[in-house]
């Protein structure tokens, strides 16, 4: 239109389309490469663990470029220590003389693992062999909340989450096979920042979902805030994949309603098209099927029962085509294209040659109940969270534990048997004992001390056939073995020791005895440290956590290449089983050490 845009009130310098812009580069966020989420400490590993005596100080950041050196230690293998192997008669230990194999002559992991210890740490230890192998990783990280029941460090602020979060996923993809997937639950704590950050390790474009599944009903103690607040009743699982070749079978649930949209049968013999209501026993209505006595003849005649869809655009060959007047007055075209596997149905409208197609009941029938196929928002497991306790046999975690069923569903969707799932947030065990009992090959770490007894009791309890969880619906009688180990321990073990102790002078021996064998911190100075306003004049906790503090945080468990050394005190069972995990052979060991 010609004339002054400005006198029009018609005039924008922006361009015609709405969206988030980097003014500095001027182009849409989607169109740089270069907008991610940022936040302190992206560019750092976060050295703190996830324990009791990292509470009360402040996490540590190794810097990548400033402490290369320091990152590389940290992510060195570990050695690996008190092995052993676990089937349905007990417990037994490994020592230099077993003759387990944890891989066979192909490199396929043979044994399921249990692994105590740092998550970070041993991801790091499973990357040497089970790089790329991977199928399935679920987890079930802490939520930040500040309620979380993993004792996790206190200070664990957001940022700091943040980072925790992305040091452990970018080694969980490197671990994750070229058609695996990882699926991570949280709430709405950290779920927009999480999305965004898996955005970049993963990409975009490898993004699946985000599953909402309700896990609580609108009741109880919750009710108490309804008047501040709507009531939380679920939970996200962001679900990416490593690479488009990943597949994935569909999920159905047990139908409570029938869309009768599917309102015509097909009587084949006839190739005629019939109302569905006239096929229904006793003049069952259409919307009235399920739970009623016709629910059992549509599901024996489910490949003859079709709704009508109309297509925009449909290919006809003439050659392969058939015609006849239907009950209705209508025309049912029959043909069978080139290379289809059954006929596609058409049913001619009453004018014009334009015709419908007739879609077959996309429902499933499963364990003989019509079944509705399944999207992103899962409901149901909320009644499964009232029956925690009972799944595993060592009752329930305070908090944060799933129920089997939910796990079961996500194992069935992306794996076969013998696949490898992961879960380095194992807990309570839950993806290891769901795993076992789907025939999957199976990895699980937890650091926390209940490892010993709650999640190594309750997959002996699925070894010897326990009955609870999923156990009846995939017919679950026992079986199988696993194989426990933990990363070896060295300034942990200090840590330990001044964590156990209750009274100074048992401080003051340990203290003795880390100048002589602990790995202190570079910057430790003996003669300030001792002073009586640093530390002679501290109580028992305040000294605590001073030694804490001296202790080299890189060094809390022995690097694989220290092996060999003679002041680690490394026994013959820790070395020969550590050189099969890592499947060293005996001249490479003879190589290292010349």
């Amino acid at each position: 239109m010609a004339g002054d845009p400005l006198k029009k009130g018609r005039y924008t310098e922006y361009s015609n389309k709405i969206g988030l812009f980097d003014k500095n580069n001027k182009q849409f966020i989607e169109n740089s490469p270069e907008v991610v989420l940022s936040f302190p400490f992206k560019d750092a590993v976060l050295e703190a663990g996830m324990t009791k005596e990292d509470a009360g100080r402040e996490e540590r950041f190794l810097n990548i470029k400033i402490d290369a050196k320091d990152i590389d230690t940290l992510e060195d293998p570990k050695i690996l220590t008190n092995f052993k192997y676990i089937d349905k008669d007990g417990e037994k230990e490994l020592d230099e003389n077993s003759t387990i194999e944890f891989f066979d002559e192909n490199g396929e992991l043979k044994q399921n693992l249990l692994i105590k210890g740092n998550n970070l740490l041993a991801l790091y230890t499973l990357k040497e062999n089970l790089a790329g192998k991977i199928k399935l990783i679920y987890i079930d990280p802490p939520y930040n909340t500040g309620n979380d029941g993993f004792k996790y460090n206190d200070n664990f602020n957001h940022s700091s989450w943040l980072t925790f979060m992305k040091n452990r996923l970018e080694v969980a993809k490197e671990l994750l096979s070229k058609d695996g997937a990882i699926f991570v639950q949280c709430d709405d704590s950290e779920q927009a920042y999480l999305k965004v950050l898996m955005d970049e390790v993963f990409s975009m474009g490898n993004f699946v979902n985000c599953i909402s599944v309700k896990m609580s009903p609108s009741s109880g103690v919750k009710r108490a805030h309804a008047n501040k607040m709507f009531i939380k009743n679920k939970e996200y699982i962001l679900f990416y994949r490593k690479t488009a070749d990943m597949h994935l079978e569909p999920l159905y649930d047990e139908a409570s309603s029938y869309d009768n949209h599917y309102s015509f049968f097909l009587d084949r013999t006839e190739r005629t098209l019939k109302p569905l209501s006239t096929q229904l026993k006793n003049g069952v209505k259409i919307d009235d099927i399920i739970g009623s006595e016709s629910e059992e003849w549509v599901i024996k005649n489910a490949n003859n029962i079709f709704r009508t869809h109309q297509p925009s655009k449909w290919a006809i060959d003439n050659k392969n085509t058939g015609e006849r007047v239907t009950d209705d007055g209508s025309v049912i075209r029959v043909y069978n294209p080139a290379n289809a596997s059954e006929y596609e149905l058409l049913r001619k409208q009453n004018s014009g040659e334009k015709y419908d197609r007739l879609e077959p009941l996309s429902w499933k029938i499963q364990d003989g109940r019509i079944s509705t196929l399944r999207g992103d928002f899962w409901t149901g497991f909320e009644k499964d969270m009232g029956n925690i306790n009972k799944e595993g046999g060592v009752g329930a975690l305070s908090s944060g534990q799933k129920p089997e069923r939910l796990i079961s569903d996500i194992i069935r969707a992306l794996t076969h048997e013998n696949d490898i799932v992961l879960d380095y947030h194992l807990g309570s065990g839950t993806t290891a004992a769901v795993a076992h009992k789907m025939n999957r090959r199976w990895i699980g770490v937890e650091q926390m001390d209940y490892i010993e007894t709650k999640t190594k009791e309750r997959i002996k309890n699925v070894l010897t056939g326990e009955k609870n969880g999923i156990s009846q619906l995939v017919g679950w009688t026992g079986g199988g073995s696993f194989v426990y180990c933990e990363l070896k321990k060295y300034n942990q073990d200090f840590i330990d020791r001044i964590m156990e102790a209750i009274t100074i002078p048992e401080l003051e021996e340990i203290y003795e005895d880390m100048q002589k064998n602990a790995f202190l911190k570079f910057f430790f100075d003996k003669n300030e440290f001792e002073k009586d306003e640093n530390f002679r004049s501290k109580n028992l906790d305040e000294r605590k956590q001073l030694l804490v503090n001296i202790l080299d945080e890189n060094q809390f468990y022995l690097n694989l290449s220290e092996m060999n050394d003679t002041k680690y005190k490394v026994t013959d069972a820790e070395r020969v089983l550590t050189e099969k995990f890592y499947q060293i052979k005996k001249d490479e060991v003879e190589d290292d050490e010349e």
